[in-house]
């Protein structure tokens, strides 16, 4: 009987597991006012929506500068102190999916900006996934505009540890400027009463073990 109830508490849990919340990180909650950024040097790494944005070098979190322009805060990275990628990871450390982002070039000179961004996804338990986003390069020297484009991700990124972004193919040769924003991510939320079950399930194991040890 015990062996039965433990096994239809496990199905229960699993069952529980299979709802996410959906969540947008935008930046907007760090706070950065129209027309200006805020530098963090790779030791002091931005946090929104309950994620660490990890910078290997540094990274900016701007609104409505660095010639791209969706009316908001993004964040924008660059290799010119060197190597600079971006591994993003909730701070709880539970499990997420990645559902899309938007990415745009960033530079107020086209010749300096990523041409493509490499993203890996670690996998939650090991394994990576990966894939390569490739950018429409319509930004125009010092012209202002939007010109963020949305990637969006199969089943195959639905259960990631963390998350890292690379930028490549500048012209120039270096640089590799470009924005992120508009991350949408989801997260595994147990159902309350599916735990409330398993919990008066467990008080009930205890105490039948109990009764019998007693006799």
């Amino acid at each position: 009987m015990m062996k039965r109830l433990l096994a239809l508490g496990a199905l229960a849990l699993a069952g529980s597991i299979g709802s996410a919340e959906a969540s947008t990180i935008t930046f907007e909650d760090i706070g950065v006012l129209s027309g200006t950024e805020v530098l963090y040097n790779g030791a002091n790494d931005p946090i929104s929506g309950g994620f660490r944005f990890d910078a290997a070098s540094h990274s900016h979190i701007a609104n409505r500068v660095w010639g791209t322009d969706n009316g908001g805060t993004s964040m924008v990275v660059d290799d010119v102190l060197g190597a600079d990628a971006i591994t993003v990871s909730a701070l709880s450390g539970d499990p997420f999916a990645l559902t899309s982002l938007d990415i745009s070039e960033a530079h107020n000179s086209a010749f300096f900006t990523a041409r493509q961004v490499e993203i890996t996804g670690n996998l939650f338990g090991g394994g990576t996934v990966s894939k390569t986003l490739f950018l429409d390069n319509n930004l125009v020297n010092n012209v202002f505009a939007n010109y963020f484009q949305t990637f969006v991700f199969d089943a195959g990124w639905g259960s990631l540890s963390s998350f890292t972004l690379n930028g490549a193919g500048a012209l120039a040769g270096g640089g590799n400027y470009y924005a992120i924003d508009n991350v949408v991510v989801d997260r595994a939320v147990p159902e309350p009463g599916t735990l409330s079950l398993l919990g008066l399930g467990s008080a009930f194991l205890f105490g039948r073990r109990r009764r019998t040890a007693v006799r």
